[in-house]
């Protein structure tokens, strides 16, 4: 009888950062372009899960660094009728940043915190979300 072994996937190198927000993502993409630096621009395909009555849709934006190749994404956490990543409710917005940035993990998440419309920003390991693998879609 033949014997299979799964391998554990490689984790990704991102940081990882939790925001909260009570504004709408448009405007959140704006205040983080603003203090980052950078140009967030709404994807074409939205993150599609199965929600309770209906598909529930995710608004995913994305920048990618000219001069060091990485790439900025947020992801909206709420969508109409779910939750994309359930374990971390309090959470609004996930942004997913490459270790290729020219930011540090400290420096990212105090320019994340001092933009405007952020109530709070927190890091977080994307090795310990479960759904951890739909943000990197």
């Amino acid at each position: 009888m033949a014997k299979y072994r799964l391998d554990e996937p490689v984790d990704p190198e991102v940081m990882l950062v939790g925001i909260s927000s009570h504004v709408n993502d448009y405007r959140l993409c704006w205040a983080l372009n603003r203090q980052l630096g950078i140009n967030l621009v709404r994807r074409e395909q939205d993150i599609v899960e199965p929600g309770a009555r209906t598909e529930a849709r995710f608004a995913v934006f994305d920048h990618t660094d000219a001069d060091s190749n990485a790439r900025f994404t947020l992801v909206n956490n709420h969508g109409d009728d779910a939750i994309l990543v359930k374990e971390q409710r309090m959470a609004d917005f996930f942004l997913v940043v490459d270790q290729a940035a020219a930011l540090d993990a400290p420096t990212l998440l105090a320019q994340v915190r001092e933009s405007e419309f952020v109530l709070t920003a927190f890091p977080l390991q994307i090795q310990d979300l479960r759904a951890g693998h739909k943000l990197l879609q």
